[in-house]
């Protein structure tokens, strides 16, 4: 069975490695009826990423009490966080986001769609803080202690460095940090995309002077995990 600490101990930064993972995690989330359903569904106009990420998510997750803290910043249509409630429906979900076209992104009604997920799947709304993530009354608001922090937010190497630096003091000792487009220093085969060169010099540096209180535990694709 995979596990993270196996994918932690059998880890390895090559073409064929990251490739062997992302067709393992898509070909069981193919399997598991639940998790296809909810992919498909997002690859239908609800989200990015790849189908392996429910598998990843779904093994973060295992790690976690029944009952945790999650917050992800950069919601976009809340994929993530309607699959965090079907992995973990008893949890304290929250996403940070502006309900806004910031970051370039298409003009939809983001209130609307976060609702729309949640009902198709029949799943209480998650909590929303409404800001941008480094606005200090955003950070205020979202202080609290984590079991795991997802960063999907400023893609520019300031705002990953900020929001890796304001948020991930809040995440518990044994819990985690995923960071996603932050892999474009792997080696992985061609046509992957591996994510945003700011984003992962973002993550490199950080964690150059804070590494000392994380482990790198794999990645799948471009989504990279940590754990404190």
């Amino acid at each position: 069975m995979t596990t993270i600490k196996k994918l932690a101990a059998e880890w390895q930064d090559t073409e064929q490695y990251h490739q062997y993972i992302k067709e393992l995690f898509d070909g069981l989330v193919n399997s598991n009826d639940p998790l296809k359903q909810h992919r498909d569904f997002v690859e239908n106009g609800w989200g990015f990423g790849e189908r392996a990420f429910w598998w990843a998510w779904k093994l973060i997750l295992d790690e976690l009490p029944n009952e945790s803290n999650l917050l992800e910043i950069g919601v976009y249509k809340s994929a993530t966080l309607s699959l965090w409630r079907l992995l973990k429906p008893v949890s304290d979900i929250y996403g940070i986001t502006p309900l806004s076209t910031a970051g370039d992104y298409p003009d939809f009604d983001y209130k609307s769609d976060i609702e729309e997920i949640h009902n198709h799947f029949n799943q209480p709304l998650p909590g929303i803080f409404q800001g941008y993530s480094n606005d200090e009354f955003v950070i205020e608001k979202a202080k609290n202690y984590y079991d795991l922090i997802y960063i999907d937010g400023d893609h520019s190497f300031e705002g990953c460095l900020a929001d890796l630096t304001n948020y991930s003091p809040m995440i518990k000792q044994g819990g985690f940090l995923v960071v996603d487009d932050a892999c474009t220093d792997m080696k992985m085969p061609w046509g992957y995309f591996q994510g945003h060169t700011s984003v992962t010099c973002a993550t490199l540096a950080f964690m150059k002077e804070h590494g000392t209180d994380w482990e790198f535990m794999f990645n799948c694709v471009h989504l990279r995990i940590y754990r404190k």
